[in-house]
């Protein structure tokens, strides 16, 4: 993946930079170094910061910058081979995959700071959560880990819900196929494999995911991405008569979408359907609150009241 300001050492000579040219750029302060990259003021500090300390973006980190849907995240995802001598951390490391199953942990963050989608790509100074590889040597020379190989690492890193958020909105987006997340899932332990099974490209935001994954586990019968006459598509049908949206952060503070949504959402109640709108802030910031009042709803069997005609 290309990032605008960001070139490796071997490929200056490709981009028509001699070393007379490179040495007079540096002298200049119109490109500097970062490890084993020179970069320049368009390049992303919060990037440049984690190259010139030997890493690479992976995980949910990568996933940003692949223009994915990130659920609220801990600490800079990064990686580096096994092979390759450490630079001296600026800011803690914790370790998760297969290294934090050599330290009897599971998935441990310090950090307070979170990232927010659609609203702080990185917070510097924050943890840097390191993820194991077996790789000797970096697989290529771009500065940030691939797509699969950032959904590999999510996969054994995040909870089942986010990596299900990354992997659905990678389908969604069409950034990957359903084949290539079958193989990805083939190299999984067997019940992680079988958790993570049912993702579907259809799921146009995490908020979307994480209420349909959670409605799933408790059998409730939900269909995303319903056509209602007249109406259009409505994130989830529960039942017969219950339609969830579920707002995306990248929606929060647009009045115009804020007012055809309202609309939207009387059609559905004139056809006799009952509306709840879900926020990020329910959903990933007040999640048990949230739920309750959910599953009140569900235990009245609202969701099961037949349409009239």
């Amino acid at each position: 993946m290309k990032i605008p300001g960001i070139a490796h050492r071997s490929d200056l000579a490709g981009l028509g930079i001699t070393d007379a040219d490179r040495r007079r750029l540096l002298r200049r302060g119109r490109m500097s170094r970062a490890g084993t990259w020179y970069v320049t003021d368009e390049a992303p500090q919060d990037l440049v910061s984690l190259l010139a300390q030997g890493v690479r973006p992976t995980c949910v980190s990568a996933a940003l910058h692949h223009g994915l849907w990130v659920p609220l995240h801990e600490g800079d995802h990064v990686y580096r081979p096994r092979g390759l001598a450490a630079v001296e951390p600026r800011r803690n490391i914790v370790v998760t995959g297969r290294d934090a199953a050599v330290t009897g942990r599971d998935t441990a963050v310090t950090s307070r700071d979170v990232a927010v989608p659609g609203r702080d790509v990185a917070v510097p100074g924050r943890d840097m959560v390191m993820h194991g590889s077996a790789m000797r040597s970096w697989p290529d020379r771009a500065p940030i880990a691939d797509l699969p190989l950032a959904l590999e690492h999510a996969m054994r890193c995040l909870s089942v819900r986010d990596a299900a958020i990354l992997l659905e909105s990678a389908l969604n987006r069409r950034k990957i196929s359903m084949g290539e997340v079958e193989r990805l899932l083939a190299a999984l332990p067997a019940v992680r494999r079988a958790q993570l099974a049912r993702v579907t490209p259809l799921s146009e935001s995490g908020t979307e995911t994480a209420v349909r994954w959670w409605l799933e586990s408790l059998h409730v019968p939900v269909t995303p991405q319903v056509r209602v006459a007249g109406v259009g598509r409505v994130d989830l049908k529960l039942g017969t008569s219950w339609i969830i949206e579920c707002d995306s952060a990248t929606y929060h503070d647009n009045p115009e979408q804020y007012h055809r949504d309202r609309a939207r959402d009387l059609r559905l109640q004139a056809r006799r359907y009952m509306v709840t709108r879900l926020t990020w802030e329910q959903v990933f910031l007040g999640w048990e609150e949230t739920k309750a009042q959910l599953l009140t709803i569900i235990r009245r069997r609202d969701h099961r009241r037949p349409l009239a005609g």
